[in-house]
């Protein structure tokens, strides 16, 4: 028993299975994660390692490297990168895409393990991290306070507002930072330990040893018990630490911290600075845990800080809480507008079909094929551990005017049954089954096409997945409805068919005389329509190459076209915010850093489209000549007509008199980070005087070319340094190494930490070292003494030399080699693409040609771009290849299919002139458009061809059979067109700022449609009689073969047969002669 006789026979059954899509969808629904794009696990494992003191090179040499060498011997790397910076070394492990993360982070760390003998001694343990979307903060909030210094407020942060926020359900981590935490320094006198014989290293050694707690070990005693011993020696106030016995001086007189120096109760160095609207602050990032609601942890995190609020007001200094940042709002702003689209679309899409339909009670029962649809792919989704997103839901968006189309191929059929003189139970049953075929072909074909979009690889396909999938997901649903749902309601409350308010009787009726008078108005239309293409469609079939001719000629304009459209990943949005960086030469301090800032920061908020700004001076590694701004600006009516792309301009000519701080001004990050730049170049080489000869060409090109903005690169001058050499033979003639002279000037300067001091529950660092007047070396070269390998104090000068070089601020490596990264934003209506094809072939060619020693890599969207190009090609052959095998199948035929397939590129016609027409951006929306676009032509064509092979099957002739195919199939064709087209309407117009960037996707399938419904119903008719004779050729050359391999079996066949009966009739011949 078919599915129509089941869903028709059995209509409370039919209904109990359709209640139970609709609650479990929409359990579904509710139960899932929401976020702004799906989450992609990306194989990238970081190991970071800090060596305090360390400069870039000694971290490249002693900690880089030998990481390197160890991860480099991991099978399924892409790329492996790292970063030198003053104390700290970062590589980044980036596999292949088909890598599991979790195996990659277990290899890179056993890998580590086997590298930890060859690292230094002093350097810390490495931090092994896999990348997670989760390890971007959701929120950044800043901490204002009237008259608190920095110490003070990051208690408050730490203490107060950290732990209130972690106690929010779903919040995986808090990270503060731009202020300073308490610090217990032991501040020496150089003098008082060259007296005493005693190094600073030594004076840190005491302490460590004398402010710690030794367990001493247990022992049993009687009744089974156990005792276990402790040495006490954790010190239990800061002036206790003055009475720190270092060492017994001369004749056994005790030498104590005091005697050497001072304790004080401070805070640690600065390394950054926070503010907030040029108010002095403090920032907490907060990041939510692994696939938990983004908008839902965002706004949970929002309420609790209202609560903290008022108490933090009745603090002394009366401390602020402010969110600086929140990535939720994009995402509710992205998916606010999706949902809007999508009810708009389903608004206009039932319109469209009730014009064709003429009928409220066939419209609404069409019409229940979309929710029912839409929700029942929820299920299936949730099942798939899929997200609500910007990408799910706008494959959504586009499956709402292909969702619709299965019920409206078979509500049309049975209406037409039903005009026939069927009652609606026969009609409706009959009129399913004898479309199932059909229908059957139509959601297969679109499955083809998003089964390999949902099945790509690398980063793209994960990104393209939830699309792809969701509209397989849907479309499956969609096919059950139609082939259950709708004839069982059809059947039962379908009325008499078409045409309600036609009757002269309902003329007179309100209806009749308002919707009714359209729905009129609208028949007529269809049948002048169907007369006019009644007569086009004679004349194509007169003169089939013509039109075939002409058609392959509007093609080629549409490839022609394609190429003038500038290509992207994403573009950007109106969003109303935008990051600002500054970076002078290396060396700069941060009060120098900090003076400059405030005078872009003042410049920045003397505009008066901005509402705030944000401004971090310094970094946690300690890069001092560094700024950087988060600009967030007044709401659209506020500012006035002003874009955001179009402030940001402005900005450029404000700050372009800061050449010495080399301002960048480029869009920001929503999910937390200040944004990466459009175009990333990266250019590697063993030669360091290739490199830089060859990233200098390309910044030079760059910065002459008008449609690059902001162009930059990581290559910056020396920092000044102070190297120190021991001199040959004093070594040995002083016992001096390397290793501890290091170790003690390292100690002097930066200081030691070898204490922590504990209060209230929390611990402090204890810091060994010089006064502040005494840690310039350069200037006390003479005054310096180091110890020897027994501890005796040697005068610096007489060991070793002192020479002012320049060394690099940070070292990268990417592969195993030196690596330059050149980066830059676009101007407005530059295609990225285009821009990247035109760097490569002035790389490749010319005077400024790389060379053998030089090679690239891009990064960020342009490698975005090239992998999306071509994981796209290889995905549309495979549709193209699904499609054809599943349409053969279908109709046992390898040559009728053909027909079909040439309908697939007249889609991709129109799309490409609207892009052109609109000056649309190709980008990844765009490409979601074309795979669309695939699929529906292949609909269309279905349609025509499938009742063709019915006419001609009934005894029609060809052209006959095509003009009648045409004529019945117009109405069908038509209506799912407009209705994808309508559907698709509120996409192409942006109904917001946050629809700014998918504007292209919908231009693309709505001038998709028009080709593909305009050339589709000329073209393939046309195309179909060249096909059909092929095909009729074909079957003749074929059935002669088989034929004369049928005769040479049979013949074969009556050998054998005469042969036995031969043999047959000679034995019993012999039974006789014998009986005889």
């Amino acid at each position: 028993m078919s599915l129509p006789k089941i869903s028709i026979s059995r209509p409370i059954f039919t209904a109990c299975v359709t209640i139970a899509i609709i609650v479990v969808g929409w359990a579904s629904f509710k139960s899932m994660s929401v976020d702004l794009f799906p989450d992609v696990s990306i194989p990238v494992v970081t190991v970071q390692t800090t060596y305090p003191g360390a400069g870039p090179s000694e971290i490249e040499t002693l900690v880089s490297r030998p990481i390197e060498e160890e991860v480099s011997t991991i099978s399924g790397i892409k790329r492996l990168t790292s970063k030198s910076l003053e104390g700290v070394s970062q590589v980044i492990v980036e596999f292949n895409s088909s890598v599991d993360v979790k195996y990659a982070e277990q290899q890179v760390r056993d890998k580590v393990n086997i590298a930890k003998p060859k690292l230094p001694d002093d350097a810390e343990d490495s931090v092994i991290k896999k990348f997670d979307p989760s390890d971007t903060p959701i929120l950044m909030v800043s901490l204002t306070a009237n008259n608190l210094n920095d110490a003070q407020l990051f208690d408050i942060a730490d203490q107060f507002i950290k732990p209130r926020l972690e106690q929010v359900n779903n919040v995986g981590a808090i990270e503060i930072f731009g202020g300073r935490e308490r610090e217990i320094h032991v501040i020496l006198d150089r003098n008082k330990l060259r007296a005493r014989e005693i190094s600073v290293s030594q004076v840190a050694g005491q302490v460590g040893a004398s402010g710690e707690n030794i367990p001493s070990g247990k022992v049993e005693q009687q009744g089974g018990k156990e005792l276990v011993f402790r040495g006490l020696g954790e010190f239990q106030s800061v002036p206790e630490i003055s009475d720190t016995l270092v060492n017994l001086y001369g004749n056994e007189v005790p030498t104590r911290v005091a005697d050497l120096g001072k304790v004080v109760d401070t805070m640690q160095d600065e390394k950054s600075r926070a503010y907030l609207n040029g108010e002095k602050a403090l920032f907490l990032q907060v990041y939510r845990q692994s696939g938990s609601n983004t908008v839902r942890v965002a706004d949970d995190v929002i309420k609790q800080l209202d609560r903290i609020g008022p108490e933090l007001a009745k603090l002394d200094g009366a401390p602020k809480v402010q969110v600086v940042t929140n990535g939720s709002i994009k995402i509710k702003d992205n998916i606010y507008d999706v949902n809007e689209t999508i009810i708009i679309g389903i608004v206009l899409t039932i319109i469209t079909v009730f014009f064709f339909l003429g009928s409220a009670r066939s419209t609404l029962i069409t019409a229940l094929s979309l929710p029912i649809s839409l929700i029942g792919a929820f299920m299936i989704m949730k099942v798939a551990g899929f997200s609500i997103n910007i990408v799910s839901m706008l494959a959504l968006t586009l499956a709402v005017g292909l969702l619709i189309d299965d019920a409206i191929v078979v509500i049309e059929n049975i209406y037409r049954r039903m005009e026939l003189g069927e009652d609606s139970l026969t009609a409706a049953e009959k009129g399913t089954t004898e479309i199932q075929m059909a229908v059957m072909a139509i959601t297969l074909v679109v499955i083809a096409v998003f089964v390999p979009v949902g099945t790509m690889s690398g980063t793209i396909g994960q990104f393209l997945k939830q699309f792809g999938m969701t509209v397989v997901f849907s479309m499956a649903i969609s096919w059950f409805v139609a082939m259950t749902i709708i004839p069982m309601l059809t059947a039962y409350f379908g009325g008499a068919g078409h045409g309600a308010g036609h009757s002269p009787q309902d003329h007179n009726t309100l209806y009749g005389k308002t919707l009714g008078r359209l729905v009129r108005g609208f028949d007529r239309f269809q049948g002048w329509l169907e007369n006019v293409y009644e007569k086009l469609l004679r004349v194509t079939l007169r003169h089939p190459l013509m039109t075939i001719g002409a058609t392959f000629m509007v093609f080629v304009l549409s490839i022609y076209t394609v190429t003038k459209v500038p290509g992207a990943f994403i573009t950007d949005d109106d969003s109303g915010e935008f990051a600002v960086t500054l970076e002078m030469e290396p060396g700069t301090s941060l009060d120098g850093m900090n003076k400059v800032a405030d005078e872009v920061d003042n410049i920045l908020r003397a505009n008066p489209e901005v509402n705030y700004t944000a401004k971090i001076v310094g970094s946690l590694y300690g890069e001092s000549n560094k700024s950087q701004f988060y600009v967030r600006m007044k709401d659209g009516k506020e500012r006035g007509e002003l874009t955001t792309e179009e402030f940001r301009d402005k900005i450029r000519k404000q700050l372009a008199g800061f050449t010495n701080a080399n301002p960048v001004v480029k869009q920001y990050d929503a999910s937390g980070g200040m944004g990466d730049q459009p175009f990333v170049l990266n250019i590697i080489s063993a030669d360091p005087k290739d490199l830089e000869a060859s990233a200098t060409k390309v910044l030079a090109t760059l910065k002459a070319d008008p449609r690059f903005k902001d162009v930059d690169s990581n290559f910056r001058p020396g920092k000044p340094e102070m190297q120190v050499h021991v001199k040959p033979g004093a070594a040995k003639l002083y016992g001096i190494n390397t290793k501890t002279m290091g170790g003690e000037l390292r100690a002097q300067v930066e200081g030691l930490t070898p204490a922590k001091f504990r209060e209230k529950g929390r611990e402090y660092e204890v810091r060994v070292r010089l006064l502040p007047e005494q840690r310039d070396i350069k200037q006390a070269f003479n005054q310096v003494y180091v110890p020897n390998v027994n501890g005796k104090l040697v005068k610096l000068s007489d060991v070793a030399t002192g020479d002012l070089a320049t060394g690099p601020a940070s070292i990268e490596r990417q592969d195993r080699g030196r690596y330059i990264q050149v980066t830059a934003g676009l101007a407005p209506g530059v295609g990225l693409s285009d821009a990247v094809n035109d760097v490569v072939k002035s790389m490749t060619t010319g005077p400024n040609a790389f060379p053998p020693s030089v090679r690239y890599t891009f990064g960020g969207d342009a490698e975005n771009m090239q992998e999306l190009m071509t994981s796209t090609v290889l995905a549309l052959g495979f549709a193209i290849m699904f499609i054809y095998l599943i349409l053969s199948s279908l109709y046992e035929s390898f040559i009728t299919p053909i027909t079909i397939m040439v309908a697939l590129p007249l889609a991709l016609c129109g799309a490409f002139l609207g892009l052109f027409l609109m000056s649309e951006t190709l980008t990844i929306f765009a490409i979601f458009g074309f795979f669309m676009l695939i699929g529906v032509a292949g609909k269309n064509g279905i349609l025509l061809v499938d009742y063709t092979n019915q006419m001609m099957a009934q005894g029609k002739s060809r052209a006959e059979a095509l003009v009648e195919a045409g004529k019945t199939r117009l109405r069908p064709i038509l209506m799912t067109s407009f209705a994808l087209i309508a559907g698709t309407l509120p996409v192409a117009i942006g109904m917001n700022e946050a629809s700014k960037t998918r504007t292209a996707m919908g231009v693309a399938i709505i001038g998709g449609m028009i080709s593909s419904t305009i050339l589709t119903l000329i073209v393939v008719p046309a195309v179909f009689t060249y096909v059909d004779r092929f095909r009729i050729w074909a079957n003749n050359l074929g059935s002669r073969f088989t034929t004369h391999m049928k005769k040479e079996k049979a013949d074969r066949h009556v050998e054998v047969k005469v042969g036995s009966e031969s043999k047959g009739s000679v034995e019993s011949n012999e039974v006789g002669l014998s009986e005889g």
